[in-house]
């Protein structure tokens, strides 16, 4: 990637010992180890850049886009879920509470 990259979230993968990671930037996210090597050669790609992104309890991370809101597997980046909204807020922090 050439120039600005827009970081959103650095999510410790569950189950690793906190050793893997998932780096969420842009509209992608990748799968790494803490010395920086690839654990998978899958790349999560959302579809749109989203504004916010937060880990779910459920082990899925939800992205808010301009569109849709959009929940993926943490373990596989395959979407599970999409809900549209109409209307764009840029939110400062995304997360969820009591499992919501």
């Amino acid at each position: 990637i050439q120039g600005t990259i827009r970081p959103h979230a650095i999510i410790i993968l569950p189950n690793t010992s906190g050793m893997e990671l998932l780096l969420t930037y842009e509209d992608e996210g990748i799968y790494i180890d803490i010395y920086g090597h690839f654990t998978k050669e899958t790349v999560l790609q959302w579809g749109e850049i989203p504004a916010s992104v937060a880990y779910l309890q459920s082990n899925q991370v939800m992205g808010w886009g301009e569109k849709a809101i959009e929940l993926r597997s943490v373990d596989t980046g395959n979407l599970e879920g999409v809900f549209m909204h109409k209307k764009a807020q840029k939110l400062k922090f995304l997360c969820e509470r009591n499992d919501k």
